[in-house]
């Protein structure tokens, strides 16, 4: 019978065990969808109880951790929802080796353009980073709160196409359709 091989101090030890939440929090934080706070809250229990923590420091530590959790899951849904082909960043694109002058490029990185509620539409011919350019402004409204949408012309115009009354009575409900 071989014995197994003694413990030595390079091998990792395990962390002492977290107790969970008692059940009825836990079963409150669930209720509420409070899911980061229901995870982190036991160890953040722990350390606030020996590093000891005001009531005040708990709650904003739980707080931020929910709030960091919701940031980035909103983040990863939005970029979802936008459907953008391919992933890109402002900060990959090369503004010397494009067409776009970099005020102006230094002006659309800025967002403000989204904040005076312009609209945006880069028209050019192919290889000159129009859609690098879209997609990394995208990602960056995005990260800052702001909801996205990518779709090229042909998208557009098929989409509008579906969307117009087939139907005589359609057309005449829809103030904003004129028949040509």
């Amino acid at each position: 019978m071989t014995k197994p091989p003694p413990v030595t101090a390079t091998e990792p030890v395990a962390p002492p065990s977290v107790p969970p939440l008692a059940a009825d929090l836990d079963a409150g934080l669930r209720r509420l969808k409070l899911a980061a706070v229901r995870r982190t809250a036991p160890e953040v229990l722990i350390t606030a109880r020996t590093q000891r923590w005001t009531p005040e420091e708990v709650l904003r530590t739980l707080i931020e951790t929910e709030l960091a959790a919701r940031d980035a899951s909103n983040v990863v849904n939005r970029l979802k929802a936008a459907a953008f082909p391919v992933p890109k960043t402002l900060e990959s694109f090369d503004v010397a080796a494009s067409s776009i002058q970099p005020k102006v490029f230094d002006y659309l990185s800025s967002l403000e353009w989204i904040r005076t509620r312009q609209n945006l539409a880069i028209i050019g011919p192919a290889g000159t980073g129009k859609s690098h350019t879209l997609i990394g402004l995208g990602t960056a409204a995005i990260h800052a709160g702001h909801k996205v949408r990518y779709f090229t012309a042909a998208d557009l115009i098929e989409t509008l196409y579906r969307g117009r009354p087939t139907t005589p009575s359609a057309r005449s409900s829809n103030p904003y359709y004129e028949s040509t």
